[in-house]
């Protein structure tokens, strides 16, 4: 069993021959690598019997994480890029259905650490959003949820936001929708939901840059709910009263409290690799 003085932690990647040992890849497998995602409290914790870990596939096509996959942004799939002393950073692709349960005696007896991998605190931090995100995400209306599915020209409006969103999603943190006293409510029909958005960028290392992007895309989506949906005083289905660019740094714990990051559950059902920009998760890497 783990002791309480385990180095191991969440994150850590197994080395390729003792995840063949395991019998989590084949001996022969050049293009995945296992990940730990238990939590580090519960490693060495007696009531804990299993080690979860993800088996993570290689990503070669691009030296550099998918932007629309990284930070926890689409809930099913997420980027690492892990770092080393002397190689490119290795990036990696998990999926929350190559999950893993390893009995923790097999795992202590077998599994050795790779210590030429290192994964970044910013990129560690992801990762626990995105593992939490699975289960804590958040729910609209349905029928809030049904008006965005509106047509507007040859596609939904939801349709329309991602593809807003899909070429600044490199410098955005997410999309934030508060619904006020409306956030559990099934509207009726004419009674429109009275909606705020606020478009967050990460603005530590995108500065100015990060604030147009943001800029743009609130200027954007305003023109799509106004042409989908009317003005605020006359929509009828969904009344944009605000849509702006907020950084992250003035976002408090009040303002998460009250908003729901947005998401576009019908991209993540599909099992492609298209990797539309995809939001998760009620609080920000």
């Amino acid at each position: 069993m783990l002791a309480r003085d385990t180095d191991w932690r969440q994150g850590d990647v197994l080395t390729c021959e003792t995840a063949s040992a395991l019998g989590l890849v084949a001996a022969t497998d050049q293009g995945h690598r296992v990940i730990v995602i238990t939590h580090d409290c519960d490693l060495p914790h007696e009531s804990e019997h299993c080690v979860e870990v993800i088996v993570a596939q290689l990503v070669v096509k691009d030296p550099k994480p998918d932007p629309q996959l990284s930070y926890a942004k689409n809930p099913r799939r997420l980027h690492l890029a892990y770092e080393g002393a002397d190689i490119a950073p290795l990036i990696l692709e998990l999926r929350h259905s190559d999950r893993r349960s390893v009995p923790k005696d097999n795992f202590s007896e077998l599994s050795v650490k790779d210590n030429s991998l290192a994964l970044p605190d910013d990129a560690k931090r992801a990762l626990k959003q995105w593992l939490a995100a699975r289960y804590g995400r958040p729910a609209f209306p349905n029928a809030f949820e049904k008006r965005l599915r509106k047509l507007s020209g040859k596609r939904t409006v939801e349709q329309l936001i991602a593809k807003i969103l899909e070429p600044e999603a490199k410098y955005l943190v997410g999309l934030f929708f508060d619904l006020g006293e409306q956030r559990g409510a099934e509207a009726v029909e004419g009674e429109p939901y009275a909606l705020s958005m606020s478009v967050v960028y990460d603005a530590t290392e995108g500065g100015p840059n990060a604030r147009l992007s943001a800029e743009r895309v609130a200027e954007q989506l305003r023109a799509l709910f106004e042409k989908t949906y009317s003005k605020p005083a006359t929509a009828t289905e969904i009344a944009l009263d605000a849509c702006e660019a907020v950084a992250d740094t003035r976002l408090t714990l009040a303002d998460l409290r009250r908003v729901d990051q947005w998401r576009l559950e019908y991209i993540s059902l599909r099992d492609d690799t298209q990797g539309d920009f995809l939001p998760v998760g009620e609080i920000p890497a």
